[in-house]
């Protein structure tokens, strides 16, 4: 019963006022705290996108085969024991 009139005479004197008072540094107070939420939200985006790609690349290194290599046959023109020589290239005869 006691606080119901502790806060009933507070409500009075607060409708008493006739414009509210708000300090001068709550815009700043505001944008500071949007500023929070956003940086907070931008480092659960990047721990989110790391996790990802550790699970991306983790999987990949798993999934793939240890096969040995084979070497094939050379396929490329150049490669095939043609004399690659600057003379050779300009038609000279030494």
């Amino acid at each position: 019963m006691q606080d119901d009139n502790r806060l009933n005479m507070a409500l009075k004197g607060v409708s008493g006022s006739d414009e509210a008072a708000i300090a001068d540094d709550f815009m700043d107070g505001v944008w500071m705290q949007a500023g929070r939420l956003k940086a907070m939200s931008a480092r659960r985006r990047r721990l989110a996108l790391m996790g990802v790609m550790m699970f991306v690349g983790l999987g990949a290194g798993f999934s793939t085969t240890h096969t040995p290599a084979r070497a094939e046959a050379a396929g490329h023109r150049l490669i095939d024991g043609t004399d690659l020589s600057p003379a050779a290239l300009l038609h000279v005869e030494p």
